[in-house]
């Protein structure tokens, strides 16, 4: 069901509260979701979900994510490292009412406990001991219809892609807003038989009070991140069977000095380019993808 086709509910049954909740999760389980109102201004569920992903005016946005990669086998899960992950965005509005947002995510691996960066990683199946390198994905362009449905891209880093996304109806309880997306998709990369397959799932959390507001552009938000993935051609797992997972959490920050401090000076040693001019390294050649 598209985000676009919700109807308004009505200001009588959000200033309920508790009720206001109860009727949406009500109208969640019937397959409709309403748009809301509030005393700060009228705000549709596409104007919601722009403003709590991206922002609604053109400009940079920031995220960050931190969290284990776990290994799994069966119902075992072995925590392999931690992520510290940065994505930039630039969102660019379009003349039909949707955008274009074109992303550089840039990972860099630390050790379990997450106090000390990896140089090099041995791998527990295996015991190979094997050279971690910085290997950003992006920077790669999403263009978005008017009703925030995407126009999916069909490459990446020189790899063909083929995705689909879901976003889910959003959810408010009290002055929490939440919206799911899930994202499947298959890499296609030259060196390997087999497609690398990414299964991503995200929970986004934000204020209903600041989303309706329509003097903000881009609303304060945190996510809830997983994903299930096969094993990445680094790692030399050839045909062994098992999985990656994620479980990470993070938030979006105006500007690239809001980021974690470890992440910008780690950052700064791998990529200075990119450090120095964030805005800049959007319009860089794509980096070819590695994982």
């Amino acid at each position: 069901m598209s985000i676009d086709r919700y109807s308004a509910l009505s200001r009588r049954s959000l200033l309920g509260g508790s009720l206001a909740a109860g009727a949406l999760l009500a109208s969640a389980r019937s397959g409709r979701l309403h748009a809301t109102t509030t005393a700060a201004g009228e705000v549709d569920p596409t104007t919601i979900h722009r403003k709590l992903r991206f922002r609604t005016d053109e400009g940079l946005v920031f995220w960050w994510l931190r969290g284990l990669k776990y290994g799994q086998v069966g119902t075992t899960m072995t925590p392999l490292y931690t992520n510290l992950i940065g994505t930039i965005q630039r969102i660019v509005p379009t003349e039909d009412g949707g955008f274009a947002m074109t992303m550089l995510e840039m990972s860099i691996l630390l050790n379990v406990a997450g106090d000390e960066p990896l140089s090099e990683w041995t791998n527990p199946y295996t015991q190979e001991v094997l050279p971690v390198k910085f290997r950003p994905v992006g920077p790669v362009t999403v263009k978005y219809r008017p009703d925030n449905s995407r126009v999916m891209p069909t490459s990446l880093g020189g790899s063909r892609l083929e995705s689909s996304a879901e976003v889910h109806p959003h959810v408010v309880v009290g002055d929490d807003v939440f919206i799911s997306e899930v994202v499947k998709a298959r890499v296609f990369r030259k060196e390997n038989a087999e497609p690398f397959v990414v299964n991503d799932m995200s929970h986004y959390h934000g204020s209903l009070k600041e989303l309706t507001d329509p003097k903000v552009t881009s609303g304060s938000a945190t996510v809830s991140f997983s994903e299930v993935t096969g094993w990445q051609s680094w790692m030399n797992m050839g045909s062994r069977p098992g999985n990656l997972t994620s479980r990470t959490f993070g938030r979006k920050v105006s500007s690239f000095d809001r980021m974690p401090e470890q992440w910008r000076e780690l950052l700064a040693e791998r990529a200075p380019d990119i450090a120095a001019d964030p805005a800049g390294a959007m319009d860089r050649p794509a980096a070819e993808f590695k994982r």
